[in-house]
């Protein structure tokens, strides 16, 4: 096995080739390197999302595909299954009926039993694309794409070079971040 090369700089930002655990060991000082400039969300999700020493190459792929698909939105989060959320939407069919029939406004009624209608079907169509996202991610886009995390304050992307070799590239758009982050890495690579 070859020795780890040092962090290269790139256009973009930085990028090192080794074995696992000089991945593992780079991503972290990444991660630790944009803590002071990137978003607290964006450095949540690297933390997430890098290599670990103590994990293997099919980890890093489950959570690629975690983060690339779709979450759950608020409307399924509010379901409670399609048969308790119908007899929801009937109980306020029925008063929203029985305040037309007094001749009041059944609005707020007909709005709420629209919204228990429709929240069942809406949570079952978005979970059938979910599985469907994370079967293209796992099996095809991931065959022939190297794992990657994008947030808006950076994305990286990382691939195998089939010997236990990794290559982890790192890109940071904006440019006073992206000097920060080389300059973590001039003197130790």
């Amino acid at each position: 096995m070859m020795e780890p090369e040092k962090v290269k700089e790139t256009n973009s930002g930085v990028k090192k080739k080794g074995n696992w655990k000089n991945i593992a060991d780079f991503s972290e000082k990444v991660e630790q390197a944009l803590e002071g400039s990137a978003d607290s969300d964006a450095i949540e999700k690297l933390s997430n999302w890098r290599p670990r020493r103590e994990e293997a190459e099919g980890d890093i792929q489950k959570k690629t595909v975690d983060t690339a698909v779709i979450d759950e939105n608020k409307l399924e989060q509010e379901s409670n299954g399609m048969k308790e959320d119908l007899k929801e939407a009937s109980k306020n069919a029925a008063q929203a009926g029985k305040k037309a029939a007094e001749k009041k406004n059944p609005e707020k009624e007909v709005a709420k039993a629209s919204e228990d209608v429709a929240r069942p079907f809406y949570s079952k169509i978005a979970q059938a694309f979910r599985n469907f996202e994370n079967f293209v991610y796992r099996y095809v886009v991931l065959k022939f794409n190297p794992y990657y995390l994008d947030t808006d304050d950076f994305s990286v992307d990382m691939k195998s070079n089939g010997n236990g070799e990794y290559e982890m590239d790192v890109k940071v758009p904006d440019e006073e971040t992206r000097e920060e982050l080389k300059k973590e890495f001039e003197d130790t690579g």
